[in-house]
């Protein structure tokens, strides 16, 4: 594959002028995207370029996901399409724009208030189901993929290992490790047994998540080894320790 000719920014820049936006700047970066911030008229929304071509069967599937799915705490995916580079397109979306950090940024200062807490389990299993009534699975739900909206509402992001469980799938067993981050990732995940994987193990992860974000701890770390939490996980070992350390500190 020819080299990029652009940089991203570059690329983004151009986009905006093509579809009549107003550049302000980059917000984010991962390993597949990066994501401008942008404008129409008087609107904020979020430019995502895909930088690794060599995932287009993974980008296919989370606009395929995004196309489906409508609801309200699930990105909204507003439009999609490429822009030519050099000898090779690039695919960007177009989404609205969510000002309020991740979940992670929020853990940072700390756990989260009860209210907080209700309000992201009930909205999050809400999301899960409507995937599930539409037969996908999200398989990487973590804080960094809960972002939230400018009045505090959570929406769930990152569709991107997505699956569609009537489609074939694109993930190969790397060592334990299925598809998902490790520390969110359910037992099935972790041994990658794709027969099992569906809305349970989105729901799983939701859990892992709500526990760190209302306690503060993993529910299977007994230490700081991230092969022995998932070691723990994989065989449905909690950490039932970590509770009771937990409840008698706050007693």
């Amino acid at each position: 594959m020819a080299a990029s000719t652009n940089t991203p920014e570059q690329l983004a820049r151009k986009i905006c002028a093509n579809q009549g936006l107003s550049f302000i700047g980059e917000v984010g970066a991962g390993a597949f995207k990066k994501t401008f911030h942008v404008k129409r008229n008087h609107d904020d929304l979020a430019l995502k370029l895909i930088i690794r071509g060599d995932d287009k069967a993974r980008v296919d599937r989370e606009i395929a996901a995004l196309k489906i799915c409508n609801h309200p705490n699930i990105c909204r995916l507003l439009e999609t399409d490429s822009i030519e580079d050099g000898e090779h397109s690039v695919t960007y979306l177009i989404e609205e724009f969510l000002p309020g950090g991740t979940l992670s940024d929020h853990l940072a200062n700390g756990c989260l208030q009860h209210d907080k807490i209700v309000l992201l389990a009930v909205k999050l299993t809400e999301a899960i189901c409507h995937l599930a009534q539409q037969r996908i699975t999200h398989r990487d739900i973590k804080p960094d993929n809960i972002m939230f909206r400018a009045d505090g509402m959570p929406v769930l992001v990152d569709l991107g290992i997505a699956r569609h469980l009537e489609a074939s799938s694109l993930t190969k067993t790397f060592l334990m490790q299925g598809p998902g981050t490790p520390l969110y990732a359910s037992p099935e995940q972790l041994v990658n047994d794709k027969n099992l994987i569906d809305w349970r193990s989105d729901q799983f992860s939701l859990g892992v998540t709500l526990t760190y974000a209302a306690m503060g701890i993993h529910p299977f770390a007994e230490n700081t080894s991230l092969e022995h939490t998932v070691e723990r996980v994989a065989n449905r070992l909690p950490a039932t320790d970590n509770f009771k350390k937990l409840a008698h500190e706050r007693e």
